[in-house]
């Protein structure tokens, strides 16, 4: 995965996975949970893919569009936040809850309200 730009032409990004290797729009990426030395990426169409990065690279890849890191193992896509609550979760649009740490909530909460 290269790290992508607003500028890039080709909306597209590969995914290596186990199997192969999947294009997807990064829009279409919900959120990325860490597995290990692998992450499982969740996407809008009820699939998830298991790609052989860890979820540091994946996120560097990702860090210049819509998504955060909120949890030490949990990269998330800000267009698809459902809702945020008081005990520190925000609800995916697929209706995944995840865990916001504590030391993330202050740069979560200012990137969410600037979307």
């Amino acid at each position: 995965m290269k790290k992508l730009t607003k500028t890039d032409s080709y909306p597209k990004i590969a995914l290596h996975a186990i199997d192969g290797w999947l294009f997807v729009h990064a829009e279409e990426i919900l959120y990325a949970i860490a597995d290990g030395n692998y992450t499982r990426i969740h996407l809008t169409n009820n699939r998830s893919v298991r790609v052989l990065k860890k979820l540091k690279a994946v996120s560097e890849c990702l860090s210049t569009m819509h998504f955060i890191r909120i949890h030490r193992s949990h990269l998330i896509n800000l267009k698809h936040i459902q809702a945020y609550t008081e005990t520190e979760t925000v609800t995916m649009s697929n209706g995944r809850c995840l865990a916001v740490a504590r030391h993330r909530k202050a740069t979560f909460l200012e990137k969410f309200t600037h979307i």
